[in-house]
């Protein structure tokens, strides 16, 4: 699996590429997924299965050079929501699996944000350099005010909550027919400079 997250891919090995998720959302396939009715901000796959196919997906940004010498992710937080601190603490476990791992040449860096307020937000942005941010549940009110600051700053967005995509975030994750579903809201994508090739879109659910 970070054999997939590490090989560069040339020009002209689109079909690849596409088999290379598909083969991806597979093998995810065989892990857990969760059960039961979802809630509005639940997250149907397990932090375990978004981190793999987070990296995976950010690979297919046709601008992915902008991110410069490493790959900076903030799990961005609510600190007063129980919920919202634990996912993040979870997936912060699971991203810390890919220390010293690279995706495409890039080193992953990451850090824990709480979200206080747009300006804070942005601050930490610029000290630390992020390049996306992973929303963690809990930030259902906080979205308009996350985007506005992920536009301006031509920071990524990704979440495990797929309602949040309809709510301007770029990239998510969910479920359909018992399969890892990846969710995509191009207009917000690009807003945020992300341009995603051809190959992904085909395999992805569309949101507006």
């Amino acid at each position: 699996m970070l054999q997939a997250l590490q090989r560069r891919w040339p020009p002209g090995r689109r079909r690849t590429r596409h088999g290379s998720l598909s083969r991806l959302v597979c093998a995810l396939l065989a892990l857990s997924l969760s059960g039961g009715p979802l809630r509005a901000e639940d997250m149907p796959l397990s932090p375990q299965l978004q981190v793999p196919l987070i990296l995976k997906i950010l690979t297919y940004d046709r601008h992915f050079s902008r991110f410069g010498d490493d790959l900076m992710l903030g799990i961005l937080y609510a600190p007063t929501d129980p919920q919202s601190v634990k996912a993040a603490n979870d997936f912060s476990d699971i991203l810390y699996q890919y220390a010293g791992k690279t995706v495409k040449g890039l080193p992953v860096g990451k850090i824990l944000v709480e979200f206080t307020t747009p300006e804070a937000l942005e601050r930490s942005i610029a000290a630390r350099n992020i390049d996306v941010l992973y929303v963690a549940p809990g930030n259902a009110k906080n979205i308009p005010a996350i985007t506005k600051v992920s536009r301006e700053r031509g920071v990524a967005t990704t979440t495990g909550v797929p309602e949040y995509v309809r709510s301007g975030i770029s990239v998510g994750l969910g479920v359909s027919q018992d399969r890892p579903q990846i969710l995509i809201n191009q207009a917000a994508a690009l807003a945020e400079l992300c341009e995603f090739d051809a190959s992904l879109l085909r395999i992805s659910t569309p949101v507006k």
